[in-house]
């Protein structure tokens, strides 16, 4: 089922330009703004390009890595070290609100 989001997440990605809702009502961009079009430079190849559309992109990639590495292991060993992943990734979480915060700000200074 997640191979299946997967692929389906990255035709949306390359073949429709998605509008940010959040954008489109208010005018602010959202922490989310802008990746998109950074997993399609990523996807490419361009790094630098990826991390000026959002600063989250790639270390949203990692995790999204990381997990489906985990997802597979998981299957195929009948393991739980995706949630033990979670579980220790929750112990972070004032650094990841910083991280949404940041990005929120850096979007808006930006005009993404």
């Amino acid at each position: 089922m997640f191979l299946i989001l997967l692929v389906f997440g990255i035709l949306v990605v390359f073949v429709f330009d998605v509008n940010c809702v959040f954008k489109t009502i208010t005018g602010i961009p959202c922490p989310g703004c802008g990746l998109s079009r950074g997993f399609r430079a990523l996807f490419l190849g361009d790094f630098l390009k990826a991390e000026r559309y959002n600063i989250l992109t790639i270390p949203i990639f990692i995790f999204f890595v990381c997990s489906l590495i985990l997802m597979i292991i998981d299957f195929f060993k009948k393991t739980n070290k995706v949630e033990k992943f979670l579980n220790k990734l929750s112990r972070y979480y004032l650094i990841i609100i910083f991280m949404i915060l940041s990005s929120f700000i850096i979007n808006v200074i930006r005009g993404i």
